[in-house]
């Protein structure tokens, strides 16, 4: 049974990034897209601008979630902005068209050396949102330093699920270790001038 053809972005979506996931980003063209889509060239391209959006679309949205979610989130701080972080990757399930995109991401490098553009917009939007909220003073550049780490861990742990399957955990040892190592480097400058 032919499969009807796709009539929205969602649908182009869906089509893609299975493809993508069953043959790899690198090896699917866009004629195969619009074969396996059911529409014309030109309808595809009435929907997407590049072949690369089906998938960084996904992930770009999906920085704008996170800081939705920081936006609503209890605390202020490292807990804060690692709960949301959390909260948002535990919320993507697996076979949603954003944990598709980031298995894509995981299987083509330089799919996902491009994708790694796309967390400057999410730091901008996770520091918008820490200032806003008032954590760290509302210092922008304390703001950014720590959306900026985040960010960092959150792709560690996407980059080896398995090693780290507590994100919460993670992000939890890491203020301890972020603590200790500040603290250590602050006790070290005083220590000859005591």
């Amino acid at each position: 049974m032919a499969r009807p053809p796709a009539t929205s972005r969602e649908a182009i979506d869906e089509v893609a990034l299975d493809l993508f996931l069953a043959h790899g980003y690198a090896a699917v063209t866009v004629a195969d897209l619009v074969a396996a889509a059911g529409i014309s060239r030109p309808t595809f391209f009435r929907y997407v601008t590049r072949r690369e959006d089906l998938v960084l679309d996904q992930i770009a949205a999906f920085g704008t979630r996170v800081a939705e979610v920081l936006d609503g989130q209890p605390g202020r701080g490292w807990p804060a902005l690692g709960g949301a972080l959390c909260d948002a990757m535990a919320a993507m399930a697996p076979d949603s068209p954003t944990g598709k995109a980031f298995r894509v991401i995981q299987q083509d490098a330089d799919l996902r050396a491009t994708a790694l553009g796309l967390t400057r917009t999410w730091r901008r939007q996770l520091t918008e949102s820490l200032v806003r909220r008032g954590d760290y003073a509302g210092d922008p550049l304390r703001c950014e330093a720590a959306a900026a780490m985040a960010i960092g861990l959150a792709q560690m742990i996407w980059a080896d699920p398995q090693r780290h399957p507590d994100p919460h955990a993670v992000f939890t040892e890491a203020a301890g270790l972020t603590g200790r190592t500040v603290s250590r480097r602050a006790a070290a400058r005083r220590a000859p001038d005591e």
